[in-house]
């Protein structure tokens, strides 16, 4: 049997509420280093205080996820502002209980459970999100992704039973 291997990239959508921060943040700085360079020392100090604090908000707001499917595992990395890589998780997908759709019913019967969520999805309108249920060594996991047809189709491939397009 030949090795699946799909790589896919999701850009999480940012707020409009995280991009005035981040704007906000930057002219702040930038005004009150200018007046730190013009003799005021303690406006140098919040200057370079709040340049630091846009770069973090500036890493926040330009987030994307990769997924990396490799013979039935799935793993999800998180890029800040393309620059900086993170794992942020591994799913045999062996182990999983169910993948549906956002809104199916198929999920009805673990919403009154107590899970470890994670959201890897672009919360964009119109993408196609599937929820993971995945049962790991220590915990149960609510995953939110954003899948493709590929990617869908690979991972029903491996366990059609457990994998639902309703």
């Amino acid at each position: 049997m030949s090795d699946s291997y799909i790589e896919l990239l999701i850009k999480r959508k940012t707020s409009p509420a995280k991009m005035v921060i981040k704007i906000v943040l930057a002219v702040v700085a930038a005004v009150c280093l200018f007046f730190g360079l013009t003799g005021y020392l303690t406006f140098f100090l919040i200057g370079i205080i709040l340049g630091l604090a846009a770069y973090y908000a500036h890493l926040g707001s330009c987030v994307e996820y990769e997924y990396l499917y490799l013979n039935k595992e799935l793993s999800v990395d998180r890029i800040l502002a393309k620059s900086k890589r993170k794992r942020m998780a591994e799913f045999d997908l062996q182990r999983m209980e169910v993948l549906a759709p956002a809104n199916s019913h198929r999920l009805d019967s673990y919403n009154n459970k107590k899970y470890v969520t994670y959201d890897f999805a672009s919360n964009e309108e119109g993408s196609k999100q599937y929820i993971l249920i995945y049962a790991g060594d220590n915990e149960v996991a609510k995953v939110k992704l954003d899948l493709t047809d590929e990617l869908y189709k690979a991972i029903h491939d491996i366990s059609p039973r457990k994998v639902f397009a309703d």
